[in-house]
């Protein structure tokens, strides 16, 4: 099972993900994104979304795939109710998000205005995988 740190940085904050899979780290980083700007709701419904991305190398598919999450948040003004990584490879992350409906409900997070290649990190670690990346506040 994996999990995550939030890392506290000068000018930003970071976010470090681990799990036994690339799909675990990668889904532990989105929680950590999430716990940062507050907006994750797993008792909400909404309406599912498809993420596919590509990056030349693992850490830019981690920085798009972030981006694209904190983009249907934003976009939206929406609350994510679930987060899904279905496969990544070398160069690609997909997966699928459920945003929903923030109504009424005030923002009790730190906007993001953008994910960072600052220390950006993915790596084996131990018996799975390490992601480490900073995002701009």
């Amino acid at each position: 099972m994996g999990d995550y740190q939030v890392i506290e940085h000068t000018a930003d904050v970071g976010i470090r993900g681990h799990g036994n899979t690339l799909e675990e780290a990668f889904l532990q980083t989105t929680f950590g994104l999430l716990d940062i700007t507050g907006t994750f709701r797993p008792d909400r419904v909404g309406e599912l979304h498809s993420i596919e991305v590509t990056g030349r190398d693992l850490g830019a598919a981690l920085v798009d795939w972030l981006s694209e999450v904190l983009y249907l948040q934003d976009s939206r003004d929406a609350l994510i109710a679930n987060v899904q990584v279905g496969s990544v490879t070398e160069t690609t992350a997909k997966g699928s998000v459920t945003v929903a409906e923030r109504g009424e409900e005030e923002e009790v997070g730190t906007p993001v205005k953008a994910i960072t290649y600052h220390q950006l990190k993915v790596a084996r670690s131990g018996n799975g995988w390490e992601t480490q990346v900073f995002v701009d506040i």
